[in-house]
């Protein structure tokens, strides 16, 4: 039998030991991800770079990521123990030398309900509203603190949209809750008598705090998808079609609605105050905000069906090319601005973002997948490894992907790595609509004509 030499015990121990100690300083992800979207050098390959890679935390290993929603400066994930995340997205216009590193956990918060169906999280720049069981959460953008907790009469139909002022709920009431983003703010104070000095209506106070009270707003229908904003109000569409737009107006709000007569196929895509829509028999439509309401400016065929009230969104705008997801067919690409078809490509898939003039897509042979805006040819692939959680990003030009154990990484065009793309306002989306329509040569009475918009309640009683 052979004898260790007094030395290879020594030489054990301490492999032993450093194969501790390289374990613990190491990303536990960074052996998975070799070959895979988040492995730098394959990311350059398909034209993309990794821009930031975070771990979430869990309470504990049984717990996994559910939902993730991404807003112009901020991504939420939210995961089954009852925790909401957000991590830095991007940069503001202005840099501020104190700002958290784009790409960093900026908070976690518990909202105390593990195990809950989890609605989409509505983002706006200074709250992150999130529903859950009967609960509607109002949280701090920068810290994450809850700022206040409202109980709902209703159990919600989708999640939380805050929009300026006030948070929209769906509820399965077919009604709108509307609450207000800051429910301990002070109205203006009222107006006084120039003579007397005091308040020129003694009932002011009264009526002020009556604003501040959330208000059911009747949708016509159950809304299943989060709202979008529009004109400084928001805009939904009911599971059988009812398309309602509340506005802010000179005096006080304004209502509009049309009616697709038909199921939506998933949920509408909203730039500026223009709305695209397709509905479960193939018709894709544009409508344009308009004195007397909605106007329809075309309707196009898209020669299939497709299915009804998808959760994940079939739509996608990049600049004037409206991307549709015709189910199992395939993925269409039509003019913006004349809803003329440009072409159409035979791979099926989700939409996940726009890129560097690619449209990033997850297909049926779980591969990530970009195809050319201008012919919607193929021209990249690239392993998801452990992201096998599609997200749809709307909001920017960013892939971002995410993983069931909490990891989440951003890739951004390699072509102009750092730069961050600003999504239009409304007077910009605007403008760039209407001269789109100048170039395009289509005269507005080309679009098929509609009825006239009558006049009713905003509360829909």
């Amino acid at each position: 039998m052979s004898r260790l030499s007094p030395l290879q015990p020594l030489v054990r121990f301490s492999l032993v030991m450093l194969g501790c100690t390289t374990a613990l300083v190491s990303p536990v992800w960074a052996v998975s991800l070799s070959g895979t979207a988040a492995d730098q050098l394959e990311a350059e390959r398909a034209g993309l770079t990794r821009e930031w890679i975070v771990q979430l935390p869990f309470e504990s290993d049984g717990y996994r990521l559910n939902r993730v929603d991404v807003g112009q400066w901020l991504v939420v994930a939210q995961s089954d123990d009852g925790m909401i995340h957000a991590v830095r997205a991007a940069a503001g216009k202005q840099a501020q030398p104190e700002a958290p590193a784009v790409g960093s956990l900026l908070w976690s918060t518990s909202l105390g309900l593990p195990r809950f169906p989890i609605q989409p999280a509505g983002i706006d720049h200074n709250l992150v509203t999130t529903t859950r069981n009967m609960d509607c959460c109002g949280l701090d953008t920068r810290t994450g603190s809850i700022l206040w907790r409202r109980r709902l009469p209703v159990t919600p139909s989708a999640g939380s949209l805050p929009v300026g002022d006030w948070v929209y709920t769906p509820l399965r009431d077919a009604s709108v809750y509307r609450l207000p983003a800051n429910p301990f703010r002070l109205s203006a104070k009222p107006a006084k008598d120039e003579a007397t000095g005091e308040d020129a209506d003694s009932s002011s106070k009264k009526k002020q705090q009556a604003s501040l009270d959330p208000v059911r707003i009747n949708s016509h229908g159950i809304v299943e998808q989060l709202p979008a904003p529009y004109a400084g109000g928001a805009i939904w569409c009911t599971r059988n079609g009812h398309l309602t737009a509340i506005e802010q107006a000179e005096k006080g709000w304004a209502r509009h609605e049309f009616h697709l007569r038909q199921q939506p196929n998933g949920p509408v895509v909203v730039t500026g105050q223009t709305v695209f829509a397709a509905t479960v028999t193939g018709e894709l439509a544009r409508f344009e905000d308009a004195p007397g309401g909605l106007r329809l400016t075309w309707r196009t065929l898209l020669e299939t069906r497709l299915h009804a009230n998808q959760p994940r969104p079939q739509l996608m705008l990049a600049g004037n090319t409206l991307l549709v997801s015709l189910d199992a067919v395939g993925i269409a690409a039509h003019d913006a601005t004349t809803g003329k078809r440009k072409w159409v490509a035979s791979l099926p898939g989700d939409l996940l973002a726009v890129v560097g003039g690619r449209l990033w897509c997850y297909d049926p042979m779980n591969r990530l997948t970009a195809l050319s805006l201008t012919d919607g040819r193929p021209v990249a692939f690239l392993d998801p490894g452990p992201f096998t959680m599609p997200v749809t990003n709307r909001s920017t030009e960013k892939l971002i992907l995410a993983s069931p154990r909490g990891l989440l990484v951003s890739l951004g065009s390699r072509d102009v790595a750092g730069a961050i793309g600003q999504p239009q306002s409304d007077e910009e989306a605007d403008a760039s609509a209407g001269e789109a329509v100048k170039e395009s040569g289509e005269p507005d009475a080309a679009a098929e004509p509609m009825d006239g918009d009558d006049s009713f309640d905003f509360f829909g009683t």
